[in-house]
Parts: C-alpha cells; structure tokens; sequence
C-alpha cells in the first residue's frame, strides 16, 4: 500500500495534468489505492474539469483536497500529507509523465530496503515529446554517494522520490524556502537517515525551452543566499560549503545564460 501526492494550482496547464494523471491511475503496472491531489488555491475550470473527470473514474481512489487561497508548493505538500493514508508516499508533479513501471519498480526496493528513508532515481528530461532530447538527469546512487554530494547540489529528483511518511514528519516536513523546499528537507532527513537512487529513469519530466533562464535572475541569487545561510546556521555545510556554493552556484545566476547552461549542464544540474 502507498500514497500518491500531487499538488495542483491555477497557472498549470490542464492538458499536462490529464497526461500525468493517467500515468499514475492507468498506466502503471501496479496501482496506488490513494491519490492525493491537492488544489493550492481555486483553479481554472480547464483544471477543475480534468480533476473531477477523473474522481469520477476513480472515486475509491482519489482524493481531492484543498483551500482557496495559492500558498505554495512546501506548504502544500505538508497539507497533502496528512491526509495519505499510508506510509510510502510517492511525489508526483502535474507536467510530468510516469514511467508505467515507476510503481512497481520503487515499491520493490522500499520492500527490498526497509532502512532507506528516500529512494528516487534517474528522470528522462522532454520537452514536446517523450524522447525528444534523448537527455537524462543522473543524480549519485548509494548512501555514500549522496552524502559525498549533498552539500554542493541536491541528490535527488524530487519528482522522482518516494518517501516514509512517519520519518519526513519527524523531521518536521517541508519548510518555507522559495525554490528549495525539497533539497532542504533533504539535507535534514539525511542527517539521521539513509536514502538512495535507481539507475534508472523512472520518471519523464518536462522540462520546457526556457528551463535554464528561470534558474537565471536577481531573485533566483537572493533566494540561493538565502538557503545557504539557513543551511549553515542550522550547522548542515560549514563555512568553507557556503564559500564554494556561493561561488559555484549563485554568482552563475548573475551571470548571462550561456554561462549558466555551462555550469547547469556540466556541474550541478541546479
């Protein structure tokens, strides 16, 4: 048994949301017997309209909540978590695509691994069509790999993760932090916890033209700062990890965007 959590608001595109919901309720090769789909906010009727569509196929299953006013994806997922009804709780995201074994494939190793907190994996990146860009984001695979990183860039695809309920809640679930919700909670959970990543693309992400400039601007550097010195006075980098991410990862996002792919597709995948 697993939760499937989904947050959902006003500006996404309905005809991406229909195409992520029959991966997860109808494609897959083994089938979640809760889906939380929580609407951050009222949506359009586009929305609306492919939500009730498929609570109407699937009313055992799904379960849609919400409130009226847009609060953002880290308090929209606490939101949806209290109301899945298992403790695997499997992360997906309106405009992705999953892959019809995702399922399967991650409840195995969370059966097969009883002590792994996180487990995600390998995401196949598109843009119009799934294969387009023939371009996968890795991310490190075992324990080691990941705490070896975890300071420089975020080692796990969050729309590929799964994760136990009852250890996120622990500790103390996702945070306010524009941008960073996911990598934050996971630098926190890893501190007392193991987790790890399929070498495999378990997910298809959409990924869109200008990817890399909405990781480009004054605000993105702010927000950048931002989290690194939450991180170091929470004592999870130390004084040399904020120098070098300083450098390494927010002073790109001053910089022009051909520089910026550079360091995005060759160091961090940001």
């Amino acid at each position: 048994m697993f939760s499937v959590l989904i947050s959902v608001f006003n500006k996404e595109n309905a005809v991406y949301l229909e195409s992520s919901l029959k991966s997860i309720l109808i494609d897959q090769t083994l089938l979640s017997n809760d889906v939380v789909i929580v609407k951050d906010g009222v949506l359009n009727n586009d929305l609306d309209y492919i939500i009730e569509k498929y609570f109407n196929l699937f009313p055992d299953v799904l379960n849609v909540i919400g409130y009226s006013e847009n609060k953002g994806l880290g308090y929209s997922l606490n939101f949806g978590l209290e109301f899945c009804k298992n403790d695997i709780v499997i992360r997906m995201d309106t405009d992705d695509v999953a892959h019809p074994e995702r399922f399967s494939k991650l409840i195995a190793y969370f059966n097969d691994h009883p002590e792994y907190a996180l487990i995600g994996s390998y995401i196949e990146e598109f843009i119009d069509q799934i294969g387009d860009l023939k371009r996968n984001r890795v991310v490190p695979l075992t324990h080691e790999m990941i705490c070896a990183k975890k300071k420089y860039r975020n080692p796990f695809n969050h729309m590929s993760v799964g994760f136990r309920k009852s250890i996120i809640t622990e500790c103390g679930g996702y945070k306010e932090m524009p941008f960073y919700e996911d990598y934050y909670l996971w630098l926190r959970v890893l501190n007392t916890n193991k987790g790890m990543n399929i070498n495999e693309s378990l997910v298809f992400a959409r990924v869109g033209n200008n990817m890399i400039s909405r990781r480009q601007g004054y605000d993105l550097f702010l927000a950048e700062l931002n989290f690194q010195c939450k991180l170091l006075n929470n004592k999870l980098i130390s004084n040399f990890d904020f120098f070098f991410n300083f450098f390494l990862r927010g002073i790109p996002r001053l910089l022009p965007l051909n520089f910026l792919k550079f360091i995005y597709h060759y160091f961090l995948r940001i």
